[in-house]
């Protein structure tokens, strides 16, 4: 998992330099009135300096300081007196055992949603967050197993490739919106008018008739960024469940397999999808409720075998 989508950032922190390089060289030539034969030195520079300003983008993201930035964009907020009271006890738990088993400390900064769902998710290097929800129902095993589970996405960088993952596809997602948004100009998206005073529609194919003489190689970019694109959600779609599943499985190793499984078995009834057919029911991010538990039943059942 980790290396496929280690590939995977890479492959969209280039794509991103080459399809923002694209726009800024296609600038530069709009601005200089000129529909000459491809300026390739300008176009590396161009290609070079934007995939520079991605690759620090996405280093700054994956860095402690973007676990800061990222929290600006949750409901989050710092912990209470009472949610301390639950909360950094388990934490400081957690810390020592995953000191005795790994040999290392791990950081854990918490914050509160305040919402009523159970809930908890983790942000980049350090950062978690757990509903009110979760520390009015659960018990402090429970809440335990699902600070836990988080820890488990920290240690295995979820978290981290999450936000690095952010900032090298953006520029990407937002340059393929942006030509649609600009062809599609108009009031309504299509492609002819609808009366003869359609202004809306000939502002579009105006716009798209000087996007194909002047940004000719962005629009060359633009066509691969579908297929890329594709590869985008491909790739966290086939990737998500596995990451829960290896989430869910630190958790266990760490002893808390039991308070999880009783957690998720009250909460088994909130699972509802509301969709139907295989395929709807299963694009989720996380697993159904019942599969995770049966995950760690299993797992619980072979540590066991294999100690006895």
């Amino acid at each position: 998992i980790t290396f496929t989508r280690f590939i995977l950032l890479i492959v969209m922190a280039c794509f991103s330099g080459l399809f923002a390089g694209s726009l800024v060289y296609s600038l530069i030539m709009l601005f200089q009135g000129v529909l000459s034969d491809l300026d390739t030195a300008l176009f590396l520079k161009s290609v070079l300096g934007s995939g520079a300003a991605i690759v620090g983008l996405s280093v700054i993201a994956a860095s402690p300081l973007g676990d800061r930035i990222a929290a600006l964009f949750f409901p989050i907020r710092k912990m209470s007196l009472r949610d301390e009271e639950k909360i950094n006890p388990v934490v400081e738990r957690i810390q020592k055992i995953y000191r005795q088993k790994h040999g290392r400390d791990i950081k854990i900064r918490v914050f509160v949603m305040d919402m009523p769902h159970i809930n908890g998710i983790a942000l980049g290097r350090e950062t978690v967050a757990v509903s009110t929800g979760l520390l009015k129902a659960a018990s402090e095993e429970e809440i335990a197993s699902i600070l836990a589970h988080e820890a488990g996405h920290l240690h295995n960088g979820d978290g981290f490739f999450n936000m690095a993952l952010i900032a090298a596809s953006y520029p990407t997602l937002f340059l393929n919106n942006l030509l649609k948004n600009m062809i599609f100009f108009g009031p309504k998206p299509r492609w002819f008018p609808a009366s003869g005073q359609d202004f809306g529609w000939m502002m579009g194919m105006f716009t798209f008739l000087m996007a194909l003489l002047f940004f000719a190689y962005f629009i060359f970019f633009w066509v691969l960024s579908i297929p890329v694109l594709w590869l985008l959600r491909s790739v966290e779609f086939f990737t998500a469940w596995p990451i829960e599943y290896r989430a869910d499985r630190f958790a266990m190793e760490l002893g808390f397999g039991p308070p999880m499984i009783e957690l998720f078995e009250r909460i088994e009834d909130e699972d509802v999808r509301g969709a139907t057919g295989f395929l709807a029911k299963y694009l989720y991010s996380h697993p159904p409720t019942a599969l995770r538990i049966d995950r760690i039943e299993r797992a619980l059942g072979a540590s066991a075998e294999s100690a006895a």
